[in-house]
């Protein structure tokens, strides 16, 4: 939501867990725990110095700990799913005769811990600093910055927005590589039934395998 008057409502309306940190933490780590699967739509921006802006959109459903799968409306055919053994990303908008195969990264945009890593204990991994109040698709959060403080975690910091609910609303990742990748989540429906096959990745015919 863009606002101007609105500024006012959701210093007032806003969590009221304010800028205790720990606090906002610990209330989603909780929400996270209780989740068995969750479907959300998600706008994704990648900024790329080098390249430029892209924007994807498209369906996330998530089945922790190991499964996980991106269905891109935009572009259209384009997935990335993790099936529990390996993550698979196939864009036959750029790539029509080839899909990637690798291990499941255990941190990252692509990682079936999409939102355990950054909620899960994330005061062992990461230096936490609340940033302040916000709105995402009409959802008053609190926005948290995290910089890791542990090696193996593939960005420089993020910045988290949460709902009073415990759920995470928004991603803003600076990755290592200075690539900057946001994700935006609406329609979030948590604990509900997933279709078995938006977590397998069938290899098209004709399509070949590389595994970097």
């Amino acid at each position: 939501m863009r606002l101007r008057g609105g500024v006012a409502l959701l210093l007032v309306a806003g969590p009221a867990a304010g800028q205790d940190v720990e606090a906002i933490l610990n209330n989603a780590g909780e929400t996270y725990r209780q989740l068995t699967t969750l479907r959300a739509d998600f706008t994704q921006t990648i900024a790329n110095p080098m390249m430029g802006t892209e924007v994807t959109r498209g369906v996330l459903f998530l089945s922790p700990p190991r499964k996980f799968s991106m269905r891109f409306s935009e572009p259209p055919g384009d997935r990335i799913v993790a099936d529990g053994t390996w993550l698979w990303l196939h864009t036959p908008s750029t790539v029509p005769d080839q899909v990637i195969r690798q291990p499941i990264p255990e941190a990252g945009p692509a990682t079936p811990n999409l939102f355990g890593q950054f909620v899960d204990r994330p005061l062992e991994r990461y230096t936490a600093t609340y940033v302040g109040v916000d709105s995402v698709m009409g959802h008053a959060v609190d926005k948290v910055r995290l910089v890791p403080r542990v090696a193996g975690i593939p960005f420089r910091q993020v910045v988290i927005s949460l709902s009073a609910d415990g759920m995470l609303r928004k991603i803003a990742l600076v990755e290592t590589s200075g690539q900057r990748r946001t994700l935006v989540f609406d329609s979030l429906a948590p604990n509900v039934s997933i279709a078995e096959e938006e977590l397998i990745f069938r290899v098209p015919r004709g399509t070949r395998i590389v595994t970097p």
